[in-house]
């Protein structure tokens, strides 16, 4: 639990101000509404697609950053480990979950996650998954 509470809020409220008005309008846009989600507790699914090149993961970093900045918790994942990096805290998927690396040698592949343990309780207190 302490990784995923161990943030700056002055540091990362920073960060926000400095970068949040370099959004173009679509950024904005999309940044508002998944904000306004996470902060009435709406709960959502968001996709943002868009060609390579157009800072998505600008906008994603804001998103986590924003979260974060008021102690709650962001988990940032991917599925490779080059995506993670990419990612403020990002991991692999696997790592982050638990999940087994080889579906084919288990019948039922499941999350090796106990539903008691610190890992299971991040889960449970995380505002916001970003899957990359």
């Amino acid at each position: 639990m302490t990784r995923e509470t161990n943030y700056n809020s002055e540091e990362l409220a920073a960060f926000v101000a400095a970068n949040q008005p370099k959004m173009v309008h679509d950024q904005a846009i999309a940044f508002n509404i998944i904000m306004a989600s996470i902060e009435k507790e709406h709960g959502g699914l968001f996709f943002l697609d868009a060609p390579g090149g157009t800072v998505k993961t600008f906008v994603t970093n804001l998103i986590l950053a924003k979260v974060r900045q008021k102690k709650s918790i962001a988990l940032a994942v991917a599925s490779s480990g080059i995506a993670a990096t990419l990612l403020d805290g990002g991991r692999t998927a696997h790592s982050a979950f638990k999940l087994p690396l080889d579906l084919s040698r288990q019948e039922y592949p499941s999350c090796n996650i106990s539903k008691a343990s610190a890992k299971a309780k991040v889960l449970q207190r995380c505002k916001l998954f970003i899957w990359e």
